[in-house]
């Protein structure tokens, strides 16, 4: 992403019916997540990620609403 990372991407997106995003990083120590977290991502996986960690997350993710779709 040219003159972009993913962490100034996250802290663009609109806070009112954006996605839940997820990082999925090779740095894992807990000021790598505590930025993930800051620049608002919801969840953190390092690398390698588990399949079924990565199937929990999914599972579980709430609904959010969105003006032109209803309900995802």
């Amino acid at each position: 992403m040219p003159g972009l990372d993913g962490y100034e991407v996250i802290k663009k997106l609109p806070g009112e019916n954006r996605p839940y995003v997820i990082a999925v990083t090779g740095y894992g120590q807990p000021a790598d997540r505590a930025r993930t977290r800051a620049a608002g991502f919801d969840d953190h996986l390092v690398k390698p990620v588990k399949p079924d960690r990565l199937l929990n997350i999914l599972a579980a993710i709430p609904c959010r609403k969105t003006s032109e779709r209803g309900s995802v």
